[in-house]
């Protein structure tokens, strides 16, 4: 007799356990029912397959395409992210130069290489002894700082050859010790790279402005399938880790220490021109001593005034080197990097807007109150509202942009045909 109870209880335990699970799988059904009205195999796999399909298009896009790209809407995206962040999320703006980076400018440090027999121009380019001293600084504290970008393109010699020489010697051995990089060139036409005329670490500092335009917007790390940014040679000898091309088929992906990354972003600016303060987050180059260094800091030699590097960005006018910084803080906090719990929110988002717009639509008439038409308006349009959403919070959360004028174009066309398959059949 206690044999069989015992049985009876593990039985009615069992039971219990079956239909508890039994009320979840009922009530997920139910909540999937009425957000998915009709769902079935068929239909969830057809839409899971087409979410996979905009995923692919809106990141290639990102990646590999440089013309429509919204610069206007991404100005409007500004203004809103400033506002989110100081009036919803109440983050203070960036101001932290002097703690993470040492700004030095160029601009009022020159040289003139005059004119002679291989020069048809006076010109005038950075003083090359001032900046061999600044270096040399800064090699004898390479341990306290990070890396250097040297945003100086050295196209020729000068006219003091001794200066040359002491520049090279210190460029030599910072290079060596993994903490410096200056620009080279790559003529897109001859398909070469030129290199500057001092030997060390060099990379690329160009990007491919919006079509029909000259705007700063997207920026590549790896130009051209093989040369390297300098702020990627900089992020990669600070990181320890590489970005890494690789090949599925047709398609090219980029990896960083094993995780899904893009090449080609576009980089938030958390620092402006307008927040620089001379003396008190970037300093003259002449100026600069010992004293100046923090540890940890990244160090960013360049034309900081904008007088012969300017560049129009979302952000307004900004100098070579703060697109720069601003490149290679967004590498250093992994905006490049396609997280898990993006894919996830994108597939969730695509998913839903994919079933709505192929298998179910709300038969609804507007009202004629104006609380009636509102919400007919808000159900009507409610995938266009929700592709919105999408992009400004993958913008604002997970610093990706998502052109939402080829999403709304390209679900703008599928409701067109369903329309046009709808008149005809009627």
């Amino acid at each position: 007799m206690k044999k069989r109870s015992a049985h009876k209880r593990e039985n009615r335990s069992g039971s219990a356990i079956w239909r508890f699970f039994k009320k979840i799988f009922s009530g997920i059904k139910t909540v999937l029912n009425k957000i998915f009205p009709g769902i079935n195999l068929v239909k969830t796999v057809f839409s899971g397959v087409h979410s996979i399909w905009l995923i692919g298009i809106a990141l290639l896009w990102l990646g590999h395409v440089n013309f429509l790209d919204g610069f206007e809407f991404m100005n409007d995206y500004i203004n809103m992210r400033s506002f989110v962040k100081e009036y919803i999320l109440q983050k203070p703006p960036e101001n932290d130069f002097a703690d993470k980076v040492l700004l030095l400018n160029t601009s009022r440090n020159n040289a003139l290489v005059p004119l002679d027999n291989d020069n048809t121009i006076n010109t005038v380019i950075t003083d090359r002894r001032v900046l061999a001293e600044k270096l040399k600084i800064l090699d004898e504290n390479s341990d306290s700082i990070r890396f250097i970008i040297c945003d100086i393109y050295f196209e020729m010699a000068s006219a003091d050859k001794e200066a040359d020489s002491l520049l090279q010697a210190v460029i030599l051995s910072l290079s060596a010790k993994n903490k410096f990089a200056m620009p080279g060139f790559y003529n897109d036409q001859t398909k070469t790279f030129h290199k500057p005329v001092f030997e060390g670490t060099a990379g690329l500092s160009q990007y491919r402005s919006s079509f029909l335009n000259n705007q700063f917007l997207k920026y590549s790390f790896i130009q051209y399938n093989h040369q390297k940014q300098i702020p990627l040679i900089a992020f990669e000898s600070i990181t320890g880790t590489q970005i890494s091309r690789k090949k599925l088929g047709f398609i090219t992906y980029y990896t960083n220490d094993n995780q899904w990354v893009l090449n080609t972003i576009i980089p938030e600016f958390r620092y402006a021109q307008s927040n620089l303060k001379e003396g008190q987050n970037y300093f003259q180059l002449g100026l600069f001593e010992d004293y100046l260094i923090q540890d940890g800091q990244l160090v960013m030699i360049g034309d900081f005034e904008g007088t012969n590097d300017v560049h129009h960005s979302m952000a307004g006018l900004n100098s070579g080197p703060i697109v720069l910084l601003n490149v290679i803080t967004s590498l250093l906090a992994g905006d490049n990097k396609i997280s898990w719990s993006y894919r996830i929110l994108l597939f969730i988002v695509f998913f839903y807007v994919s079933f709505h717009s192929f298998y179910f639509s709300y038969h609804i008439v507007s009202g004629k109150t104006l609380k009636s038409k509102i919400i007919y308006q808000l159900i009507d349009k409610r995938i266009y509202l929700l592709l919105l959403m999408l992009v400004y919070i993958s913008m604002i959360f997970f610093h990706h942009y998502i052109h939402i004028l080829i999403l709304l174009t390209y679900f703008g066309l599928l409701d067109f045909v369903e329309h046009y398959i709808v008149s005809v059949r009627r």
